[in-house]
């Protein structure tokens, strides 16, 4: 026999209008079904604040294991322990399968390697309790409180801690996977290599809680707030962070290949060798964000907020970063082929050395934009801004420059062989002297194509 009927009719309709959300949703809905009130009102144990005394507890532990292993044991009693004071108790390796303690006051509990899968936990105190390597499976943890407690190693397993506080708890190691943390407040929590593969966070309160190598694979983490929280080496393929802050977060190194992170908040946030490849970053602010080193291929950063952003050697290939802010950006040696920076805010950026072989840059701003020893080969930069731009040593052979603004840019040695120039803006003699302009490039009128220096 589990879990009585009532509780499992409550279970089911919270998790249903949980998993009834939409993906995009802006309110995560109500998720408990039960108030600390209705769990008082509702106890009928008989150790309903009182604290059992130490042969009274044995008989209850005593009588629940013979109800577990045959329910139809005349001296077997599922063990309830709704509201009971036992603050301090020692039950380490106790099997409380299914048992109810909702309510109870387990402060400072020793219940190391305990057995409370199924356990009804709702609202129960369990600050600084010893769960290390409990099984807590499918256990009901809403509203409960578990600030400092130590749950390290401990089985979560589809567990749902709705509400439930865990305030520097730590977490470290435990195996957590489709746990339901929705609303939960996990503070400076401790989640170093847990195991989280399709938890769900939906507006949880990660904030500084330390998540360095956790398995985070498909994980909703909608809303979350993760702002100076450690990520690092974290494993987060697939998971959803739309409108997530993670103002400040360490993401280095971690793998966010096809994540989504639309709308979220990544200012200041360090993403240096992080894998971003075809992530979803639509809209995202990532102002000073460090960036370094990331491989971004195919990533999607349409609209998004990367002033002086640190890009520096970051990988972008077919990256889209249409109509995204990327003034005052550091983006030398980064290499960017392919890319689609259409209407691109790039003034003042740092391009030295980028790589952006037939990236489309057109109605791009790049004025005063430093390019020198940029490879721009093929690139298309129709009405492009290009005012004050350094173009020193620039390879624009074969590109389209159809109509971009040119005014007061150096061309120093640059490429422009094959490239087309009709119509463009601002282009003086004096500036294409000081080019290398081969026979197949097309000038605007009334500009004449340099004669060949002599040897």
């Amino acid at each position: 026999m589990g879990l009585n009927e009532s509780r499992i009719t409550g279970l089911a309709v919270c998790l249903m209008a949980v998993l009834l959300l939409p993906l995009h949703g802006e309110a995560a809905g109500e998720t408990s079904v039960r108030s600390p009130a209705d769990t008082e009102s509702a106890c009928a144990g008989g150790f309903r604040g009182l604290q059992p005394a130490p042969k009274a507890l044995q008989q209850v532990l005593e009588a629940h294991g013979r109800w577990l292993e045959d329910v139809q044991d005349q001296k077997g009693k599922r063990a309830n322990l709704c509201g009971a004071n036992l603050k301090g108790a020692r039950l380490r390796e106790a099997n409380l399968d299914r048992a109810d303690l909702s309510g109870g006051d387990l402060r400072g509990a020793d219940l190391q390697e305990a057995n409370l899968s199924e356990a009804d936990l709702y609202g129960a105190n369990l600050q600084k309790a010893n769960l290390s390597g409990a099984d807590l499976t499918d256990a009901d943890l809403r509203k409960a409180n578990l600030t400092k407690a130590n749950l390290q190693e401990a089985t979560l397993a589809e567990a749902a801690l709705f509400g439930a506080t865990l305030a520097r708890a730590n977490l470290r190691g435990a195996y957590m996977e489709g746990i339901h943390f929705y609303g939960a407040d996990l503070q400076e929590a401790d989640l170093r290599e847990a195991s989280l593969g399709d938890a769900h966070f939906y507006a949880a309160n990660l904030r500084k809680a330390n998540l360095t190598g956790a398995e985070m694979i498909d994980a909703d983490l909608r809303k979350a707030r993760l702002d100076n929280a450690n990520l690092s080496k974290a494993n987060l393929k697939g998971a959803v962070l739309t409108g997530a802050n993670l103002e400040g977060a360490n993401l280095q190194e971690a793998d966010l290949f096809t994540a989504v992170l639309r709308d979220t908040i990544l200012v200041k946030a360090t993403l240096q060798g992080a894998i971003l490849s075809e992530a979803d970053l639509s809209f995202a602010n990532l102002r000073e964000a460090t960036l370094q080193g990331a491989g971004m291929t195919g990533v999607n950063l349409e609209g998004a907020a990367l002033g002086k952003a640190n890009l520096r050697g970051a990988r972008l290939g077919m990256a889209i970063l249409f109509r995204a802010d990327l003034r005052g950006a550091d983006l030398r040696e980064a290499t960017l082929p392919k890319a689609v920076l259409a209407g691109a805010q790039l003034g003042a950026a740092d391009l030295r050395g980028a790589v952006l072989e037939e990236a489309y840059l057109a109605h791009a701003d790049l004025e005063g934009a430093n390019l020198a020893h940029a490879d721009l080969e093929g690139a298309n930069l129709v009405n492009a801004i290009l005012r004050g731009a350094n173009l020193q040593h620039a390879d624009l052979r074969h590109a389209n420059l159809q109509e971009v603004d040119l005014t007061g840019a150096s061309l120093d040695a640059s490429m422009l062989e094959g490239a087309d120039l009709t119509k463009a803006l601002g282009l003086t003699q004096a500036q294409l002297n000081r080019a290398t302009v081969g026979e197949d490039t097309k000038l605007p009128d009334g500009l004449e194509r340099p004669k060949p220096q002599p040897m």
